[in-house]
């Protein structure tokens, strides 16, 4: 089957799921709730079937949308994934919390470490990992909050015997499995205008983390550090251009699933997620967003990046690029969050995705 046709299949089965979809909402049309079956395609997991549940209100005298979400997956690569992410404000938007508890069984694509790994060298490996994921932020003032951001992971890995490839992934970074726990403070500016369909604002993310677990018999030490920038330009009523800079650094013995990566349905669309992976990691995403009638509108996004061992090493050389677009349907009329269907191209690999929410 064509790309063409599976992207043809893919909205048509959608429509007619949002179509049919139970919705709950309140007098004030302030409370939406959906739960829908879906079925998507995404380099990683290829074919999916997906059971999903979404939940958005308003807090009491909140001028933010919360959202309670959740996904229960399998694929085609005989893959499972359980996903609860939530972001909630409180009453008077005093408090933010948001995260993810996240459990996945899955065989995926190893391809090692640097900047200038090969498409066809790669490896299959199996594993079975839960991550917890939360940030709770304490409002300073008006769009300007602090607070405690906590990570956990355990991971258990299955690698194949005697593949060189995995001959970077030692003892010490996870081979025989780990578990860990990382927390520090996280300070966040956040001026969008919803949280999942941004059409202007900015947004600002800085969160440093310590780490520490044990991989085997040996103890783990680590740094995580991030900062996430991102724009929102409405060029009109309906259209919006969005920006972001990512960075993340790490530093220490890193669980080798937890270093910084590019690829995925979030970050450098086109790549296999985790397609390059190493201690730090630097992209720019840009995407023109346009509504165009009742539920539809359309992308046209690009974006740029590299992952580096060292400090030291010149950014602007070897970059990876990426290019697509896509199209967006809203799940309700009554909130403009969307489900989306975006292809990108590379270099060397393609990528179709069905995800809820916009990338950024």
């Amino acid at each position: 089957m064509s790309l063409i046709s599976k992207c043809y299949i893919a909205t048509m089965l959608l429509l007619a799921l949002i179509s049919k979809a139970e919705s709950r909402q309140s007098k004030q049309d302030s409370t939406i709730f959906k739960a829908l079956p879906l079925a998507y395609f995404t380099p990683e997991t290829r074919i999916a079937a997906e059971g999903f549940a979404f939940y958005s209100f308003y807090a009491n005298k909140s001028q933010r949308k919360s959202n309670l979400r959740m996904f229960v997956t399998y694929t085609q690569n005989k893959q499972y994934l359980l996903i609860l992410p939530w972001q909630v404000y409180t009453s008077g938007d005093q408090y933010f919390l948001k995260g993810s508890i996240d459990y996945r069984k899955f065989p995926e694509y190893y391809y090692g470490l640097g900047n200038n790994t090969k498409e066809a060298s790669r490896a299959l490996y199996e594993f079975k990992a839960l991550t917890f994921t939360s940030k709770s932020y304490k409002r300073l003032k008006k769009d300007t909050y602090i607070g405690l951001a906590l990570r956990g992971q355990w991971l258990e890995p299955k690698f194949p015997e005697m593949e060189p490839l995995f001959a970077d992934v030692m003892e010490g970074n996870g081979r025989e499995g780990y578990s860990y726990v990382g927390f520090g403070p996280s300070m966040m500016w956040d001026k969008r205008d919803h949280i999942l369909s941004p059409s202007s604002g900015s947004f600002i993310e800085f969160t440093p983390l310590i780490g520490l677990g044990k991989s085997n018999h040996s103890a783990l030490n680590f740094g995580l550090l991030s900062m996430d920038i991102r724009h929102y330009l409405a060029l009109s009523d309906h259209i919006t251009w969005a920006n972001q800079l990512l960075t993340q650094l790490s530093f220490g013995d890193v669980p080798f699933r937890t270093l910084p990566t590019l690829g995925g349905p979030f970050l450098h669309r086109g790549y296999y997620q985790g397609r390059f992976r190493d201690n730090h990691s630097a992209i720019v995403q840009s995407e023109y967003r346009q509504h165009v009638i009742g539920r539809f509108g359309f992308v046209v996004f690009g974006s740029a990046g590299r992952v580096y061992q060292s400090l030291k090493e010149k950014l602007y050389k070897n970059i990876h690029l990426a290019a697509g677009g896509g199209l967006r349907v809203r799940i309700s009329k009554k909130d403009r969050t969307n489900v989306r269907l975006d292809y990108s191209f590379t270099s060397d690999s393609r990528g179709f995705y069905i995800y809820f929410a916009e990338a950024f």
